[in-house]
């Protein structure tokens, strides 16, 4: 009420004026006054008007704060159901999100129970491994028996529980004979086979020692505690015995031997460790494999001293091969008929400054054993080439080379820097290889003699007939010389059967269209019956013998007696 009177100030006078005439018509109703009330009534009867207008502002004024009031209450009603929706949304989100948490915790729920199934499985898995890498490292794959290392463990723990004299260890080491020939001839298959049965010959062994082990390749070991020296000796034979009975594999028969080396410790245990103890037993077994008739050889004192002097000469030799002070000798070949100069052998020689002359068949399968092959080889290699490209006679020059050096393609580079460096055509370079080397028929091998073919260089089969490889095989290998060894030369000139014999051989080398070659001529009468047959070069002590360089030009020839001067 008050903000419709205050919207319109003349409102308040009509209210103003019809309070006057109460206030009068009160008055004169107590005054009793007629005169007075018929004016007031007057009055009020003209009040009529403007309050009717009055009364029908208020009912507009009233509609209109209604209609505001229905308005505010509408945009309420629309804002609350804004509200009202959107927390519906909100509930329906938030149910949406729960329910999706739900099925993602129930799903990692699940991928946690298969993980945690594959971490069980995993772990057995690893616990598996961890088994199968232990045994493995314990064991040798091939045979089952324990390794070296294992060996090494079990007596070093048996060195360090030992106290009294009266507890003896024995070692026995075995080294197989002959068993790259078996692989050699037969391939690895058969020889893995035969070492299969070797370990299972050695597992049935009755009585069994407290271990036996595969060293590596065809080399085994044997424990025995608390035995005497006599009782290691009688093992070591026993086992022998085992070894050498013969095999039946792919339906072949096949014997072979071994060599057994014995150690037992003995009063100055204290002094003895395991290296020692190793380096004893190998000493015995060097002895056993170098004997022929004692193939189980106790260690003795005296065979310190003699490993000793090989280690020594071994040293020896590598320091000669780091200095090059192995020298090359030179044989020269000759025409058979002719008796032109066709070629030069370089071979390799070795004047030790304490031993004197070192044969090569010692030094260099020592240089083959300790692995020094490939430097020895390269010396005389390079030495040779170097020498031969100074000559005036462009003779070719043939080098031998270890069947070892052929088996990676890294001889094929040296060969080319080689040639390279000392300016030596290849033509003028022949290489000559064992006929044992060829035996197996390794991929390996083949490919470098067809790579060195290509370049140039010339192929000589050396020592042919002593070997194992079979005449089909020469169909194969690409090679373009046969050297006949020296034993085809036996009893040639008195036995009509031994020239027959060779003059086979040599017209095999001249249906295959290769050179031959036949060395270790010594005698006039072994020249005549060799320039009957299809021989074109002959190499021997006749014609020359093997010399430094330095004195090929005071070389004679037999028979001219001409002086040939390089």
């Amino acid at each position: 009420m008050h903000d419709f009177f205050n919207d319109a100030p003349e409102r308040w006078t009509v209210v103003d004026e019809l309070n006057a005439v109460v206030v009068d018509i009160e008055q004169n109703l107590t005054e009793g006054s007629r005169e007075g009330l018929f004016v007031d009534f007057g009055r009020l009867n003209r009040l009529v008007g403007p309050i009717t207008r009055l009364s029908s502002q208020a009912v507009q004024y009233s509609w209109r704060e209604v209609e505001a009031t229905l308005e505010e209450l509408e945009s309420l009603h629309q804002i609350f159901t804004v509200v009202i929706v959107s927390l519906i949304l909100g509930w329906c989100g938030l149910l949406y999100i729960l329910l999706r948490r739900n099925i993602l915790l129930a799903n990692s729920q699940r991928q946690t129970k298969l993980l945690n199934e594959d971490l069980v499985a995993t772990g057995v898995t690893l616990q598996q491994t961890n088994e199968d890498l232990q045994y493995a490292a314990n064991h040798d794959l091939l045979t089952g028996l324990p390794n070296r290392g294992m060996l090494w463990r079990c007596l070093e723990a048996k060195l360090r529980e030992m106290r009294s004299e009266k507890d003896v260890i024995g070692l026995l080491l075995i080294d197989l004979d002959d068993f790259k020939s078996v692989n050699d001839t037969l391939g690895h298959d058969t020889g893995d086979a035969l070492l299969k049965q070797v370990s299972d010959r050695l597992r049935n062994l009755k009585p069994q020692p407290h271990m036996f082990c595969r060293l590596g390749g065809d080399e085994f070991a044997s424990v025995l505690l608390g035995s005497t020296p006599e009782d290691a000796v009688q093992h070591g034979e026993l086992i022998a015995a085992t070894i050498s009975e013969p095999y039946h594999i792919l339906r072949r028969q096949i014997r072979i031997g071994c060599s057994v080396g014995v150690v037992t410790t003995s009063a100055d245990l204290d002094a003895l460790d395991l290296q020692t103890l190793f380096k004893r037993a190998d000493m015995a077994l060097y002895c056993a494999k170098a004997s022929r008739d004692d193939r189980v050889c106790v260690f003795e004192d005296a065979m310190e001293v003699d490993f000793n002097d090989r280690k020594s000469l071994e040293h020896d030799l590598l320091h000669a091969i780091r200095e090059g002070t192995i020298d090359v000798h030179y044989q020269m070949q000759f025409d058979v008929h002719s008796l032109e100069l066709r070629g030069m052998e370089a071979l390799a020689r070795w004047n030790h400054p304490k031993h004197g002359y070192i044969p090569p068949i010692k030094f260099i399968t020592i240089a083959e054993e300790i692995g020094a092959i490939f430097d020895l080889g390269g010396l005389i290699l390079r030495k040779a080439c170097e020498q031969a490209a100074k000559w005036d006679v462009p003779a070719k020059i043939a080098v031998n080379v270890s069947p070892l050096q052929l088996q990676t393609l890294e001889f094929l580079d040296l060969v080319v820097e080689v040639l390279r460096d000392t300016g030596l055509p290849a033509t003028r370079l022949e290489i000559e290889v064992t006929e044992t080397a060829l035996a197996d028929g390794q991929d390996a091998l083949l490919r470098v003699l067809t790579e060195l073919r290509s370049l140039g260089v010339s192929v000589a089969i050396d020592d042919f007939g002593t070997g194992y490889s079979s005449l089909a095989r020469l169909r194969t290998v690409p090679f373009d010389t046969i050297k006949l060894d020296r034993s085809f030369l036996t009893d040639i000139t008195v036995d009509p059967k031994a020239s027959e014999f060779l003059k086979i051989v040599s017209d095999l080398g001249s249906l295959l269209r290769k050179e031959v070659i036949i060395e270790g001529i010594e005698t006039i009468e072994e020249h005549n019956v060799v320039r009957g047959l299809h021989c074109d070069v002959a190499q021997g002590f006749l014609f020359a013998r093997p010399v430094p360089e330095n004195q090929l030009s005071g070389l004679r020839m037999f028979p001219s007696q001409l002086v040939r001067t390089i």
